[in-house]
């Protein structure tokens, strides 16, 4: 995530204001809280807002909860590293914008998903062992 105003300056967080990502010098702390220069303004103003943070459930990060949950019990090889991959892509949207929720699905599809293909993995060199003897 890189700053709004310079875009080669990785943000350190995101204005309280208005959800934006800042880098260190971009963003002033006002009681306690962090504010790019514009909201800054408001605030000393008197000028009061609220953001609404986590309002919209993430697609991504519910499909991939969906695919790994499926491919625990079945298609593990094939289902368990795209849950990964669309869980890992459901982090990185809920990363980039406030208003997305899910990002407690998108940690259970990586988890799932890794157990699912390593549980598949861990079956075929068993039956390999198996059939060896």
């Amino acid at each position: 995530m890189q700053c709004k105003n310079h875009a080669d300056v990785p943000a350190v967080d995101r204005c309280v204001g208005c959800a934006e990502p800042f880098c260190a010098d971009c963003l002033v702390e006002v009681s306690g809280q962090r504010y790019c220069g514009s909201c800054k303004v408001l605030v000393l103003q008197g000028r009061h807002f609220v953001i609404e943070e986590g309002t919209v459930p993430c697609k991504e990060a519910s499909e991939a909860l969906t695919y790994a949950i499926i491919s625990f019990f079945c298609c593990g090889m094939v289902l368990g590293p795209v849950a990964i991959a669309k869980a890992h892509k459901a982090r990185e949207l809920i990363a980039a914008d406030p208003k997305l929720t899910g990002s407690g699905k998108a940690t259970a599809a990586m988890v799932i998903g890794i157990v699912a293909l390593v549980l598949w993995v861990i079956g075929m060199f068993s039956r390999a062992r198996s059939r060896a003897y």
